[in-house]
């Protein structure tokens, strides 16, 4: 059984956006190491994939409605 559109479209919206966030995310760890505690970079960190992700799917949704 193949994929769905809304399948194939979501997984090309994380894959794009999953890259873009790795690249902002080596960004963010290396200005994080140098100001804040480490538990509050992982807390940072954690809230940063959440929202990413969040983002993804999203972008993903709004895609199949156009």
């Amino acid at each position: 059984m193949s994929p769905s559109p809304l399948t194939i479209v979501a997984q090309t919206a994380i894959g794009v956006s999953v890259r873009s966030a790795t690249s902002e995310h080596e960004q963010q760890v290396t200005k994080l190491t140098k100001v804040y505690p480490v538990d509050r970079q992982e807390k940072f960190l954690e809230l940063q994939a959440e929202v990413e992700t969040l983002l993804c799917h999203l972008q993903a949704l709004q895609q199949v409605r156009r």
